[in-house]
């Protein structure tokens, strides 16, 4: 048992160096200019002012690491996590800090609140629950891989996803393994993971190699598997396709992403591809009135319609100011940048309707709303809860 564990931590700490030096190769192999200046910004006509409720310092954020620490958002608090393990409770409607809890992991992924329960993971595969409550430790579970990704959770199972290619799922009362599935990953792959989903009955996961697969809730057997982006090109960089961004599950279609490759609606039932189109995005995605809205790794906003993949409209105005996925807030379109900018857009037109700087760091995730309001968390962890005001015509 020495051995093998001794061989995994091998083979994880040959991935994280194949995949940190995979980023430097990415920005100095790229076939664009080794340096591509942010877009300027530009005036617009502001449909709307925006209004900041309150904000908070509470820790180091992600340190402009390349991790999503994404925020969870409940009726009452708002959990956020920083890459040093601090995870803190506040308050969603005055931002007062609820409970802090120092838990000792080097945390790598967004927070999942459910039932009662915060669930993550860390840089060193363990899995970890506190209680909502008062973040008292639930329990702790070591894992084969780095987690990188949010788990998901529908009360009874906690679903993890490793770097390694293996999909876990844990017990939610006490992280005891109920099943695993491995996937193949290839050797070079981005430093980061798609969430798994869960839908009903079944687990949806995005892979390293641009693969969806479908699995039973419940027994992790698979009910099918899926190719959404083939590799292409000579260099092992070139044929990078993973699936790093959100799935989304909608009127029996599964929306995917990928990294060099293409956005695609599958067939929840069979995984049959209905459309698919090229795109590169690691990014979040959200969906309202039947338009999918994604940004691209080059700084362009896209809204594509969910049923025959035709593009609805395009916002080239952030071309290379690195933005994160995209967010729905009061109706609108919303995108953060590197520079720390939030922008809204009108979701008919992609015009630029508001804009405000939550900090010069940038963020450390994608923006997230609850009820209208908007809780942004910046690289070095400032957390501030923004409201927006439709200006009089």
């Amino acid at each position: 048992m020495t051995d093998l564990l001794l061989h995994r931590r091998f083979l994880s700490g040959l991935r994280l160096s194949l995949t940190l030096a995979l980023c430097a190769l990415l920005a100095a192999c790229s076939s664009k200019p080794r340096e591509v200046e942010p877009t300027p910004l530009k005036g617009f006509e502001r449909g709307y002012s925006v209004s900041r409720d309150w904000h908070r310092y509470i820790g180091f954020g992600s340190m402009r690491r390349p991790l999503q620490l994404l925020p969870a958002v409940t009726e009452r608090e708002v959990f956020v996590v920083d890459l040093y393990g601090q995870v803190r409770a506040l308050d969603r409607k005055s931002g007062d800090t609820l409970w802090r809890q120092r838990t000792g992991v080097r945390i790598s992924t967004g927070v999942r609140a459910g039932y009662g329960r915060l669930l993550f993971g860390s840089r060193d595969g363990e899995a970890v629950a506190l209680s909502a409550e008062d973040g008292t430790e639930l329990w702790r579970t070591q894992l084969s891989g780095e987690l990188l990704s949010r788990p998901a959770t529908d009360g009874d199972l906690a679903i993890f996803q490793s770097q390694d290619g293996r999909i876990v799922a844990l017990n939610a009362e006490d992280g005891s393994q109920r099943w695993s599935f491995q996937v193949s990953v290839p050797v070079l792959s981005l430093r980061g993971l798609g969430e798994p989903l869960i839908d009903s009955t079944r687990v949806y996961a995005g892979t390293a190699s641009g693969r969806v697969v479908a699995l039973e809730l419940i027994t992790g057997l698979p009910l099918w598997e899926r190719r959404v982006a083939e590799p292409s090109g000579r260099s092992e960089l070139d044929r990078l396709v993973d699936i790093d961004g959100n799935l989304v599950v909608q009127n029996g279609g599964l929306f995917v992403t990928t990294f060099q490759g293409k956005v695609a609606v599958l067939d929840e039932e069979s995984g049959r591809i209905y459309w698919d189109a090229d795109m590169s995005s690691a990014n979040r995605m959200t969906a309202l009135a039947g338009v999918l809205f994604i940004a691209d790794q080059d700084g362009v906003v896209h809204a594509i319609d969910q049923r025959s993949g035709n593009t609805v409209w395009k916002q080239e105005g952030l071309i290379a100011r690195r933005l994160t996925g995209t967010e729905i807030h009061a109706g609108l379109v919303v995108v953060a940048d590197r520079q720390g900018y939030l922008h809204w857009l009108d979701p008919q037109t992609g015009a630029f309707v508001a804009r405000r700087r939550h900090d010069p760091d940038g963020f450390a995730a994608t923006p997230m709303v609850q009820d209208d309001v908007l809780y942004a968390v910046s690289a070095d962890g400032e957390v501030a809860a923004y409201r927006l005001k439709a200006l009089q015509q």
